[in-house]
């Protein structure tokens, strides 16, 4: 406005060729130069008032450092509740905000325990609109990032809401990578408890079960020792009784491997294994439809599949009351699928989910695939499971099909397209 006014006043002396009027302007030149002052100050007062806000109030001009500083604390993030308060504060100082909102949406909770982690700093200014900024990963919202306008009722400016929506995607990657780290320690954790329980057990078995039976018969052979000589018949009787207890404990051992790893799997295969799965004598009649030879297939999926396959046959002998069964294997290029279905009376729609289904959903997970158990349209029951495949060791393939051969059939017609 000074400018201006000035300007006016020396175009008067210039033209006017009175040069005492730059110190000394007559009322006309005043008039004149207040009119231009207001004629032109009023269409930029609105952009003149916001640039000041702001200069004053918002970023500079490197905005993207903060980007660079939040990176680096988004880094050692582990759990939101700790680090998400720290990233608000920096949020709205950098920015000059005066509330800014961090909520982790329920859904996708990175601490179980202790629930959502929603963070504020600040006050919201009266009557200042607030901003919404989703906070996404992957097309998966995992929460919101709410900021609350600046004093006066000014909304944000586009700058400010592309600076926040890079902000939303820096917690996006940050936030999801402390899920997985949550998640993987919690399988990890999982894991080594299943683990232990499983030595438990088979420290319990030894100790209860056959340590106690190689005790006896390292009593029973110090008997037979000591009669031997004197008393040969009784000896001889004692001898039965240790055959009895050696062949006890010969299928004590058995049933300890057993249950480590199905030895079917390993004498006959998976295919092999599932016919072996089939009674002899059953008025359900089954069929096998799997590819022939079937590959080398890693060591975990078969005994998921196995295990799977076992339970659903289980289920179809005792409650389906079907007449016909299908077995169905086919090989994806990433997957196993196999497929149990029946044309009885299908799932209960009335009772919840066995312990038998529950299993058969837990060995599926356990390798990152999935169990499906549905009603047929047409009637019947179908478990579909999908067990992702892995690089099986090189040189199993020719044992794996030669072994298949060996089991006996049962009615089956090999899938023609695996």
């Amino acid at each position: 406005m000074v400018l201006v006014f000035l300007g006016v006043v020396i175009a008067g002396a210039l033209l006017t060729g009175d040069r005492r009027i730059v110190f000394d302007p007559p009322w006309w030149l005043n008039v004149v130069a207040l009119a231009l002052v207001a004629a032109i100050f009023a269409p930029f007062a609105p952009w003149l008032r916001d640039a000041i806000s702001d200069l004053v109030h918002a970023q500079g001009d490197d905005g993207y450092a903060l980007i660079g500083r939040l990176n680096s604390e988004l880094q050692q993030m582990a759990n939101p509740r700790a680090t998400l308060p720290r990233v608000a504060r920096m949020i709205a100082t950098d920015l000059h905000l005066p509330y800014v909102l961090v909520t982790v949406d329920a859904s996708f909770t990175v601490d179980a325990a202790s629930g959502p982690a929603d963070v504020a700093f600040g006050e919201p200014v009266a009557g200042a609109p607030f901003g919404h900024v989703p906070i996404t990963y992957l097309d998966q919202p995992l929460g919101l990032l709410v900021v609350g306008g600046r004093a006066g009722g000014r909304p944000l400016t586009p700058r400010d809401r592309a600076l926040l929506g890079d902000v939303a995607r820096q917690l996006g990657i940050a936030l999801y990578a402390a899920r997985l780290t949550v998640d993987l320690q919690a399988s990890r954790e999982r894991l080594v408890a299943a683990r232990e329980e499983e030595r438990r057990r088979i420290r319990n078995d030894l100790h209860d079960g056959l340590a106690p039976t190689l005790s006896s018969l390292q009593l029973q052979l110090g008997a037979i020792q000591r009669l031997m000589r004197g008393r040969p018949d009784e000896a001889e009787r004692l001898m039965d009784g240790l055959r009895e207890s050696l062949r006890g404990a010969t299928s004590e051992i058995r049933r300890l491997v057993n249950d480590l790893r199905p030895p079917m799997l390993d004498a006959f295969g998976l295919v092999g294994a599932l016919r072996q799965l089939v009674p002899a004598e059953s008025d359900i009649a089954f069929d096998l439809l799997a590819p022939e030879p079937m590959p080398a297939l890693p060591a975990a999926v078969e005994v998921a599949a196995y295990r799977i396959a076992g339970e659903a046959i289980h289920n179809v002998i005792r409650h389906s009351g079907a007449r016909r069964c299908v077995l169905r294997i086919e090989l994806a290029p990433a997957e196993l699928r196999l497929e149990v279905s029946d044309d009885g009376r299908g799932f209960p729609v009335d009772r919840p989910v066995g312990v038998g289904a529950s299993s058969m959903r837990e060995r599926a997970a356990e390798l990152g695939g999935s169990l499906t158990l549905e009603n047929a349209a047409e009637g019947g029951a179908r478990v579909l499971a999908r067990l992702p495949l892995r690089p099986a060791p090189a040189g199993l393939a020719q044992t794996a099909s030669a072994t298949v051969e060996r089991a006996p059939s049962i009615h089956e017609r090999p899938n023609q397209e695996p």
